[in-house]
Order: structure tokens, then C-alpha cells, then sequence
């Protein structure tokens, strides 16, 4: 791996602010790459990137977010969809604006950056999409209960990825995900009872990264475990 592996490719890191995804955006910035990173808070404070404000859901905070990128540091190579939320609580208890917020959040979010990012990876027939999902969304390892909401909408995010994967690879576009288990992250904690994580940010990073670089050139519609049972 060279240390400027991403040295001039421009990529798009949503909920960047914290997390996983603020590693991984340190990390594709530290390899080279010129990030934007995008947050609902006003500024990613400490990030040498180009930040910018909004929430996933919005279609036009999207259409304000790769309008801007491409205007000042080109068009998007590297798609990192990392906003996520998670609202804990058992399916009797969700209401109708719960289940829609986290599938906005977590799916719509997803795809409006993805069909955003498209257009121009197509036409310059390259391009990588990561999208982080999680191991609840995985079927077989058991679930929390009161996650029901949550683990609906990561394996929406599974089940986009294999898919978008066979409509782009033509275009020699890349889709893959990542599904981590628990991750030393402030989400976590709130959402677990400050239960024990089982690996940082930085090692899903480290995941992420791969799969967005040339290294992983032979992986297509595949979602990664970064996980122990």
C-alpha cells in the first residue's frame, strides 16, 4: 500500500463529524485524498477538509454538498455513506415518524449521495461507494432487542449495495459495504448502556479505506463483516 494511495481522487464522506466516519475521512485525507466531509454541524472541527453542513435525508442539502465539492475540489471518486443514527426502543413503543426518521437517515440518506454520485462516475467509468451498515442488519448474529427499526434499515443498506453492484459494474463502478459489530464510538455508548465495544473506529476505517482503493479493484457488491462473535 503506498502512503498517498489516494493522492489526487476526490472523496465525499458523510457524518463525518464523529466515528467511524470522522476516521475514515482523517484517514482518506492522511492517504492523499481531498475530502469533503459532511456533517449536520456546522463545522468539522479540526478536519484540514472541505466541510460542509446538512442533513442526508435532504435532497437538496445532497444536490448543495456534490455541488460544492465539484466546484472546489472536483468530482467525486470515493463515496463513504457513514451518517447513521440509531433511536432504541421496542416495536410497540415506535412511532410512525421513528420508523420513517431512521430509514430517511439511514437509507434515504444512502441512496440520494449514490444516485447523486453516479452520473459522473459513469461517464468517467471509475469510481468506489462504501456504504457503512452493521452487523444487525446481518441475518443470523442475534439482536438487541429494541433495535428492530434499526436493524430493518441496515439490512435495506445490505440489500442496496448488492444490487446497485450489478447495475454499475459495467461502468467499472464499485459498491461494497462494511458491517461492524460494536464499535468504540459515542453512538455506541449511548445506545448500549455503556456496554464494552468490541474495536475502534480506526479498524473499520482501515476496512473502509480498502475498499475504496485499487487494492480492492476485485470486489464488487460485497459486504464485509468487521466483526468477532
Amino acid at each position: 500500500m503506498s502512503p498517498q494511495e489516494f493522492e489526487g481522487r476526490v472523496a465525499i464522506v458523510t457524518g463525518a463529524s464523529s466515528g467511524i466516519g470522522r476516521a475514515t475521512a482523517e484517514m482518506l485525507a492522511s492517504r492523499g485524498a481531498l475530502v469533503a466531509a459532511f456533517a449536520r454541524t456546522a463545522t468539522v472541527a479540526g478536519l484540514e477538509m472541505l466541510a460542509i453542513d446538512g442533513d442526508v435525508s435532504d435532497p437538496d442539502a445532497i444536490e448543495r454538498l456534490f455541488a460544492e465539492t465539484e466546484s472546489r475540489l472536483g468530482d467525486c471518486d470515493i463515496l463513504i455513506n457513514c451518517a447513521g443514527m440509531i433511536d432504541p426502543k421496542i416495536l410497540t413503543e415506535v412511532t410512525l415518524e421513528d420508523w420513517d426518521r431512521m430509514f430517511a437517515v439511514n437509507v434515504r440518506g444512502t441512496f440520494l449521495a449514490s444516485r447523486r454520485a453516479l452520473p459522473s462516475m459513469i461517464a468517467r467509468r471509475a469510481g468506489a461507494i462504501v456504504n457503512v451498515a452493521s452487523i444487525s442488519g446481518v441475518p443470523g448474529p442475534e439482536k438487541f432487542p429494541g433495535w428492530v427499526s434499526y436493524c430493518a434499515s441496515k439490512a435495506a443498506v445490505i440489500g442496496l449495495i448488492e444490487a446497485l453492484a450489478v447495475e454499475v459494474k459495467q461502468f467499472g463502478v464499485r459498491v461494497n459495504s462494511v458491517s461492524p459489530g460494536s464499535v468504540d464510538t459515542k453512538m455506541w455508548a449511548d445506545a448500549s448502556g455503556g456496554a464494552p465495544a468490541a474495536m475502534t473506529a480506526d479498524e473499520v476505517a482501515e476496512v473502509i479505506c480498502f475498499l475504496a482503493s485499487d487494492r480492492a479493484r476485485a470486489v464488487n457488491g460485497q459486504d464485509v463483516h468487521v466483526y468477532s462473535s
